[in-house]
């Protein structure tokens, strides 16, 4: 039917405008954030557009069900605005008619929404973890930021370089190793330069100190002893692995369903929530949008905004109680999904009421008195 695509492709062009700037908008602090990352050395500057790329699902299934309910705002308000409705209203296109017709865009949304969050979007975070396990585990060498203190072999020691020939070759090389069980004193290095020296025969990754003092301290922190040397060589653990703890976000669907404790149950019933809060923002923005030709088409964007932020608030809430066990995992968001179903019918059926030829026929008669 023309009526048809016709809507649906003023909400989805409407929708897909609002995704585009939401997540600009929020990938832009996160990138900012990454880059503050590289720049203090926690991650290395090759990792920051892969972090980019794997949060993109994530960021998309947080912001589809915000970006569709405001796109079917708008379209509808534009309809409403330049009187489009008022004529689909004089050939009898109902409310009903208008959920009718939009289903099939809602339930391509709630459906590529529900695959972000429920498989797309725990994949996302296990390759961001395994990323930075990956990054961690290798030559920390690489990772340093000339002319900043940072801990090194896993907070086992302090490093400071003062400047960058290349990535695996530093100058001005100054090296603090912490008392450990196999050394008791703490042990100060200082050398012209530093790089990376991988011993193929053996497998092994060194760090090559060249030109330089070797400072030993004693408990009392005086120094002990002083060695000079040409080339010092300090084995690196490259070859360990790092295996960092996951956030339950990392973990699977089918897995949060098989662990049932109340932060597995909090997690899924979150993913869950994304697609079926597609079709309850949609019969909700059918009565919100209805505005007067005067008004304009953001006149009713405060009230649906307010409307969306409560949403949200009840399901951190519900969220929270699920994670401490407050309320059983099985019932999870289900009564935030009865009041705003109570909600939407309530305004479905206020509106519909306001559209009738009766209540029409009331308002000219009251407009005719005056």
């Amino acid at each position: 039917m023309i009526l048809s695509r016709y809507l649906n492709r003023e909400v989805l062009t409407s929708t897909t405008a609002i995704l585009g700037v939401l997540f600009a908008i929020f990938m832009s602090q996160r990138i900012v954030k990454y880059l503050a990352q590289a720049a203090a050395g926690d991650i290395s500057g090759s990792m920051v557009w892969q972090m980019v790329g794997l949060y993109s699902p994530i960021l998309i299934g947080f912001l589809l069900p915000l970006a569709f309910f405001l796109g079917c705002l708008l379209a509808f308000s534009r309809l409403y605005v330049d009187s489009e409705m008022a004529v689909l209203r004089s050939v009898g296109v109902s409310e009903r008619f208008l959920i009718k017709m939009l289903a099939p865009v809602a339930l391509f949304i709630a459906v590529v929404g529900g695959a972000v969050t429920l498989w797309l979007s725990p994949q996302a975070n296990e390759l961001t973890y395994q990323i930075r396990d990956e990054h961690a585990s290798k030559l920390e060498l690489s990772m340093l930021t000339p002319g900043h203190f940072q801990m090194f072999q896993q907070g086992q020691g302090v490093v400071y370089a003062e400047s960058s020939e290349r990535p695996t070759k530093l100058g001005n090389f100054f090296l603090a190793e912490m008392p450990s069980e196999t050394n008791p004193n703490t042990r100060i290095i200082s050398a012209q330069s530093a790089e990376r020296f991988y011993d193929e025969s053996i497998d092994k990754n060194f760090l090559q100190l060249n030109d330089g003092h070797v400072y030993e301290l004693d408990d009392n922190q005086q120094v002990s002893k002083v060695t000079r040397f040409e080339r010092y060589f300090a084995r690196l653990d490259a070859e360990r692995s790092i295996v960092s703890r996951r956030k339950i976000s990392a973990t699977s669907s089918p897995e949060l369903l098989a662990t049932g404790d109340g932060a597995s149950w909090a997690e899924l019933h979150w993913r869950l929530a994304v697609p079926i809060s597609v079709p309850l923002f949609m019969f909700l923005a059918i009565p919100l949008s209805r505005v007067r030709p005067r008004e304009g088409k953001f006149a009713k964007m405060l009230p649906a905004l307010m409307v969306y932020i409560g949403y949200i608030v009840l399901i951190v809430v519900f969220r929270r109680a699920l994670e401490s066990e407050q309320i059983p995992g099985w019932l999870g968001f289900i009564p935030i999904y009865i009041v705003m179903g109570i909600l939407a019918a309530r305004l479905l059926y206020l509106h519909g009421r306001s559209n009738s030829p009766k209540a029409k026929k009331q308002t000219a008669d009251e407009k005719g008195a005056k």
